[in-house]
């Protein structure tokens, strides 16, 4: 029988990444995040980056493998995002879905 986790009621704090402000669920999150597949892992981490201006700079300009690395991201998504040339997350999100757009039509 498969194990289901009740995340509903998980509290973390990531600002300023990666600690918080010391509230507890730090598992928890990371479990739920992990636990999801790549494009919720991805946009996990556009929310974080939404609400950090450290990850934000750190995805968008110094392109920090450690950050994607910690969200689960796989080499080949790594290396995209790093190739992509944004200087805004409205502009990365636009290539993300751009790009899973062209990948669906290859797809089918």
């Amino acid at each position: 029988m498969p194990r289901t986790t009740n995340y509903g009621h998980a509290v973390m704090d990531v600002s300023p990444w990666p600690n918080g402000r010391g509230f507890t669920g730090a598992d928890v999150w990371w479990d739920y995040v992990l636990s999801k597949d790549e494009q919720c892992r991805l946009e996990n981490l556009l929310g974080v980056a939404l609400l950090n201006g450290d990850v934000r700079e750190r995805l968008l300009h110094s392109h920090d493998n450690s950050l994607l690395a910690a969200f689960g991201l796989s080499q080949e998504t790594q290396a995209w995002l790093c190739s992509v040339k944004a200087s805004s997350l409205a502009e990365l999100a636009q290539a993300i879905v751009s790009q899973r757009q062209r990948t669906s039509l290859e797809a089918a």
